[in-house]
C-alpha cells in the first residue's frame, strides 16, 4: 500500500465492514506503527490487508508479532483467492519484518486455519451485577484516581502468556473514572481502567498484582450501587477474581484469538523458557515441521535446553514428533498439550519434552485488535 491507495483501500473497508462514506482524521493513523497490502484486479485496486507491529509475551518476554486485521475484500472480486492472496504475501512480509508470530481475530476462521493459524487464547468478559461485589473485606492499600498515574510498569510485571507489549500504553477508558492500588511506599500495586455506558460499567483493565489490590480494587467499583446496575470486567486472570468474590465469578464471554508461529526457530528464540530452568542440562528432542506455506522452516529442528533456555538448529536426525503448523500456535501459546494436538490430528510422535516446556494455561489478551 502506498499513500495513493489511501483512499481506494477506506472505501474497500467501508464495503466489506461499513461506517462513514468519508475517512475521519484518525485515517490512515501512525503508518510506523502497521504495514498495508493491497490487491489489484488489474482494473483497480479489490483487496486490503493490514499487519500490525505488535509483541506478545510468552514466558515473560515479548516476541514480536505481526496483528493481521481488516482484511477486506471487494464483493465482486471474492471467491477468486484475493484474501488467500494477501494472507500469502503477509506471511512473506512478517518473516521480512522480523515478526515470528502472527495474531488474529475473525469470524471466518477456515481461511486462516488454511494457512497455518489456529486457536490459541482468548479475550474474556465477565458480566455481573454490582451486588456480587457486596461483602469484601477493606485493604490495606490506598485508592487513588487513575488520571496522572504511569501503570505500565504494573501492566508489564503481570506479563500473563498472550498479552500485548503495548509499547505506547493507551488506557481506553476514562481516567477520571479510574483509579490506581498504592501500597505504603507509593508504588502501584494495581489499577482499574474503565468507562461509564448509560447503566454500566465497562471495565477494560483490570490489573492487580496480589490479593489486596484486587480486593480494593473490586471494592471501587462496588461503590458505584446505587448509580450503577451492572459492571463488565475483562481480566487477564479471571481466576483470581472468582476467588475472592464471596459468589465467584459467572461464566465468561470469550472471543477467540488465533496464532500462527510464522518463523519457529526465531520465535524459539525470543520467548522465554521458565520451565526449561526445571530441566535437566543436555535434554532435547527433534520436532519435524510441515508447512507448505512457510517453507523457509518447514524440515525438523532440534531443540536443546541449556542454560536454562532452549535453542534451536536445523538436524537431519529422526524427529520425535511431526507436527503441522496449525499444531504450532497452540503448543508455543500453551494452549493445548501435544496429547490434544495428536488426537486432533495436527501432531504425531512424542512430545513429551515439547510439554515439559510449556506451562499449560488459558492465553489471554487485554485487547482486541
Amino acid at each position: 500500500m502506498t499513500p495513493d491507495d489511501f483512499d481506494e483501500v477506506w472505501r474497500i473497508r467501508r464495503r466489506a465492514f461499513g461506517g462513514p462514506v468519508l475517512p475521519g482524521p484518525s485515517w490512515p493513523g501512525d503508518l510506523s506503527t502497521w504495514r498495508g497490502f493491497v490487491a489489484d484486479s488489474g482494473d483497480g485496486l479489490c483487496g486490503f490487508l493490514r499487519i500490525r507491529r505488535l509483541g506478545q509475551f510468552f514466558g515473560g518476554r515479548v516476541v514480536p508479532m505481526g496483528g493481521l486485521a481488516s482484511v477486506a475484500v471487494d464483493p465482486h472480486a471474492r471467491g477468486r483467492g484475493v484474501a488467500s492472496g494477501l494472507v500469502d504475501a503477509a506471511l512473506h512480509a512478517m518473516r521480512a519484518d522480523g515478526q515470528p508470530l502472527s495474531a488474529l481475530f475473525t469470524r471466518v476462521p477456515a481461511l486462516y486455519r488454511g494457512r497455518g493459524w489456529e486457536r490459541a487464547g482468548v479475550v474474556e468478559h465477565a458480566d455481573l451485577d454490582l451486588t456480587a461485589l457486596r461483602g469484601l473485606p477493606g485493604g490495606k492499600y490506598a485508592l487513588r484516581p487513575l488520571a496522572g498515574f504511569d501503570v505500565q510498569e504494573c501492566y508489564r510485571a503481570l506479563a500473563i502468556d498472550g498479552m500485548l507489549e503495548r509499547r505506547d500504553f493507551l488506557l481506553r477508558g476514562d481516567p477520571e473514572l479510574g483509579s490506581v492500588a498504592l501500597d505504603s511506599d507509593g508504588g502501584v500495586r494495581g489499577y482499574v481502567d474503565l468507562s461509564r455506558v448509560d447503566s454500566r460499567l465497562d471495565v477494560h483493565d483490570l490489573v492487580a498484582l496480589d490479593s489486596e489490590a484486587a480486593v480494593v480494587l473490586l471494592r471501587s467499583l462496588a461503590s458505584w450501587s446505587g448509580l450503577i446496575d451492572r459492571v463488565r470486567i475483562r481480566s487477564a486472570e479471571p481466576e483470581v477474581l472468582a476467588l475472592l468474590l464471596p459468589d465467584g465469578l459467572p461464566s465468561p464471554e470469550t472471543e477467540p484469538w488465533y496464532l500462527r508461529v510464522v518463523d519457529f526457530p526465531a520465535a524459539v528464540a525470543a520467548r522465554g523458557w521458565p520451565a526449561a530452568r526445571l530441566l535437566a542440562e543436555g535434554t532435547q528432542t527433534c520436532v519435524e515441521i510441515v508447512d507448505e506455506h512457510a517453507p523457509w522452516h518447514a524440515g525438523t529442528h532440534r531443540l536443546v535446553v541449556e542454560g536454562g533456555t532452549v535453542h534451536s538448529e536445523r538436524t537431519s536426525r529422526r524427529a520425535d514428533l511431526r507436527l503441522h503448523t496449525r499444531a504450532l500456535g497452540p503448543w508455543f501459546s500453551g494452549a493445548a498439550s501435544t496429547s490434544t494436538l495428536i488426537r486432533a490430528g495436527l501432531c504425531t510422535g512424542d512430545g513429551s519434552v515439547l510439554d515439559a516446556l510449556v506451562s499449560r494455561g488459558t492465553p489471554r489478551m487485554l485487547d482486541s485488535f
